[in-house]
């Protein structure tokens, strides 16, 4: 069967361009979109990785026939247009990642979306709600273990655990706290996304993220950084993916994966019911989105949609 993966980075997990064609002819995976990511003033430095067009052009220029590049400018930089247009000029099919610490609701954002709709591109974002992310203060033994333990080991659960504790015994309190910083998250309000379906009817908007994954199931955990468990009923992506022609989704990363693990018989028929806006992807991991998705065995024709009609019929060869 053939397939494009919709959500690949260059310069990420040790694929630079000779490395990413290797690893697309070991999948099988015909074509990829290569995504950048690009803010210019990162709130946490530590949770900003760029990563520069110009690696995804010249990727594009090596293996046009391969890589369709993809480019999101920061929402802030005041030569958008002019670098869209110079993008454009390169090969630029598409926007993306937009992973920037705004909201939908942001002025700034309806002015981002009239330029890219003006282009015609494609947006592919990222979104990932606030919290509270411990910032070591230095690259010492103790400060790398909490800076492990406080931000993500067992997907927040040790988390939780370390914060009450510290609460109740006073044990490292005041170090944490003077530690912790706040992470806005990336374009979380689903209010303002909904407004900007609405506001931009023609406009492509494909979702991605563990907050957008999260609300696979209308119930969410206020620990886990990914959720677990049944899915008693799905949340507002399915009815956001229901009512808006315009929003569409790649299951890529690990939120995408454990979306599809935590239930499989409710991943199955949010896949079938979804099937013309769902688009494969990995970015960069190697969980085995493909294999957990062959396993939920879904018609041929719906797995075509999935891994490459949806993403050709976006951006055609």
């Amino acid at each position: 069967m053939r397939k494009i993966d919709a959500h690949l980075h260059v310069e990420l997990q040790g694929l630079d361009a000779d490395r990413l064609i290797t690893y697309m002819d070991n999948h099988s995976i015909e074509r990829c979109w290569l995504l950048t990511w690009e803010e210019e003033e990162a709130p946490i430095e530590s949770l900003y990785q760029h990563i520069s067009p110009e690696e995804v052009f010249n990727a594009h220029e090596k293996y046009p026939d391969r890589v369709i590049p993809f480019y999101a400018p920061d929402p802030k930089t005041d030569r958008l247009e002019q670098k869209i247009i110079h993008a454009k000029n390169n090969g630029m099919r598409g926007c993306g990642e937009l992973k920037v610490t705004r909201r939908w609701e942001e002025r700034r954002m309806e002015s981002y979306l009239k330029v890219i709709y003006r282009h015609r591109l494609p947006l592919l974002f990222h979104m990932e709600e606030p919290r509270m992310h411990y910032v070591p203060d230095n690259p010492g033994l103790a400060e790398k273990t909490l800076n492990v333990l406080l931000n993500g080991a067992l997907n927040g659960v040790v988390k939780n655990f370390l914060l009450r504790f510290s609460k109740k015994t006073s044990i490292l309190k005041d170090h944490i706290e003077d530690h912790l910083t706040y992470f806005p998250g990336y374009l979380h309000d689903f209010a303002g996304l909904e407004k900007r379906l609405k506001q931009f009817p023609s406009q492509v908007f494909i979702a991605h993220g563990p907050h957008f994954w999260n609300h696979i199931a209308s119930d969410r955990s206020e620990i886990l950084f990914h959720d677990k468990g049944r899915i008693d009923r799905f949340g507002i992506i399915d009815r956001l993916l229901s009512r808006y022609e315009n929003l569409y989704c790649d299951v890529s990363g690990k939120s995408g994966f454990n979306a599809m693990r935590r239930d499989p018989e409710k991943a199955r028929l949010f896949l079938e019911k979804h099937h013309r806006k769902i688009l494969f992807g990995t970015d960069n991991t190697s969980f085995g989105h493909e294999d957990l998705i062959r396993s939920l065995q879904l018609p041929a024709d719906k797995l075509e949609n999935i891994f490459y009609r949806n993403a050709d019929r976006l951006i055609p060869a």
